[in-house]
């Protein structure tokens, strides 16, 4: 006879109620929904990933075989790759030097150039980037004026907000997912109002038409919900943390209003290897636009002539779920 050994590290003290609730079989995926709907204010669907998320989000924005999407060059590689994957042709943009996301100017200028090849894009995706919070109040409006959609990405800025509207709202779909700031057991929330035909497409309730199986675990969304309570007490830690080395040192980029902190963007890439020997999450994506695969797809310059994201070329991202010692560390070493 074998026995089989369970080890769960309970880093918050919520998961230990939550397995008994998962094991109990119960509608966990349903309460989920139903606590980022009174959090966001908008509709939810849980689902088993962020790339399934923004999958659903690009199919309910009528994206097909070789449609124009507008997508932040500043971001992370696997949101292009969602695009990649439904057939769209990303068009990238820059981003703005002072929010980090999705620049206006990049993208009146794209709008204008999509409108004189009569050929709009489906959708504009725009990324909270790295917890950095974009303009909405200008984005939002010039998606408007051309009758183009906006997806928000909000991955990571869970507990971040515009103007007191939560990120995952600001948009006509949200990506909201659980990885990047809670400790539970991952998936993520697609927010817009198209419920039932996100369910249809992620194969929660039946349908004749495209589906993929995007369920989220019921297990998974027990842990979730467990951890969910947590995040206000995360966000405000990495706020603290992310004010205190603004104040200590010239080499972190000033947040956003509403900013999620979950990354500090410091001028240390050349301290990347220190960093990361001392135990700190760091990374550093290029530019989307830049990596081989896309040199030949349209990018869009904050102003010709300037890049913005090339004026973050010395910059890499350290995660701001530390402690205070690891604070006092981490100015030391960027400071030097």
């Amino acid at each position: 006879m074998h026995t089989i050994t369970m080890l769960f590290i309970d880093r918050y003290g919520y998961s230990a109620s939550a397995l008994a609730d998962a094991m109990s079989g119960g509608p966990n995926t349903v309460k989920l929904e139903r606590k980022l709907k009174n959090h966001t204010g908008v509709n939810a669907v849980a689902l088993s990933s962020a790339d399934a998320a923004l999958h659903t989000a690009l199919f309910l924005s009528g994206v097909r075989d070789g449609d124009y999407v507008f997508v932040p060059s500043f971001t992370f590689y696997s949101y292009i790759a969602a695009v990649d994957y439904i057939g769209g042709i990303p068009v990238f943009l820059d981003c703005d030097p002072t929010t980090r996301c999705v620049s206006p100017h990049a993208l009146e200028t794209a709008l204008v150039w999509a409108q004189l090849q009569d050929k709009p894009p489906r959708t504009v995706i725009v990324d909270n980037a790295f917890g950095s919070i974009a303009d909405y109040d200008v984005l939002l409006p010039l998606c408007r004026s051309w009758n183009v959609n906006m997806i928000e990405l909000a991955c990571d800025a869970f507990s971040g907000n515009y103007k007191g509207r939560r990120c995952g709202a600001n948009g006509d779909y949200g990506v909201l997912a659980f990885d990047k700031r809670l400790a539970g057991g991952g998936g993520a929330l697609l927010c817009g109002d198209d419920a039932e035909k996100a369910k249809q497409f992620a194969r929660i309730v039946y349908s004749e038409s495209e589906n993929h199986d995007y369920r989220m675990n019921d297990f998974i969304a027990a842990l979730d919900i467990a951890q969910f309570e947590t995040s206000e007490k995360l966000t405000a830690r990495a706020r603290k943390n992310l004010a205190a080395l603004c104040e200590s040192t010239d080499k972190i980029v000033p947040p956003t209003d509403g900013d999620a902190a979950t990354y500090a963007l410091c001028r240390a890439a050349n301290r990347m290897n220190e960093l990361k020997n001392a135990g700190f999450d760091v990374k550093k994506p290029p530019p989307v636009h830049t990596l081989p695969k896309y040199r030949d797809n349209f990018y869009f310059e904050h102003e010709k002539g300037y890049s913005a994201c090339e004026h973050f070329s010395d910059c890499c991202l350290v995660s701001m779920d530390i402690s205070l010692l690891q604070r006092i560390r981490l100015a030391k070493i960027i400071g030097n």
